[in-house]
């Protein structure tokens, strides 16, 4: 069934309902789960750098980038401890393409989503559930989370 299974978290409590889901799945047929969590610059920092601003290193960034590895990490001990095959990757990029580009990387079978951004405007106007569903050339399991 599936080998290779890739989940995308914010670490947020609704990203970690997918985590959870996509793990239980994964130890259930054996496969090796990718735990990954993308970030983006905020959008003043990236219009700024467009515009050829230098920009100083931000403190807070790299913080929050550690932060961010720190959790993902406790995370991933959390789920070798209940016997899941765990990776661990945070990465710079739009969350749903750099889901996409790892899940290729890697060869998953299948990407595991949390369903938060597919109610409301942002449904309507795009989220990272609906651009992996409608770009990935795999299966992809969206989970209810709330």
């Amino acid at each position: 069934m599936y080998r290779t299974i890739v989940v995308g978290t914010d670490c947020s409590p609704t990203a970690d309902a997918a985590v959870v889901k996509a793990a239980s799945l994964a130890r259930s047929v054996g496969a090796t789960l990718h735990v990954v969590s993308a970030y983006s610059e905020p959008v003043g920092t990236l219009v700024a750098a467009a515009s050829g601003a230098v920009l100083p290193t931000s403190d807070w960034s790299a913080s929050a980038v550690q932060d961010r590895r720190a959790r993902v990490e406790a995370t991933g001990e959390r789920l070798r401890a209940e016997g899941t095959e765990v990776v661990t990757r945070v990465e710079q990029g739009d969350p749903a393409t750099t889901l996409i580009a790892i899940s290729e990387e890697v060869a998953a079978d299948l990407i595991v989503v949390g369903d938060r951004g597919l109610k409301g405007i942002r449904g309507l106007l795009g989220s990272i559930p609906n651009t992996v569903t409608h770009r990935a050339g795999i299966d992809v399991l969206v989970v209810h989370t709330t």
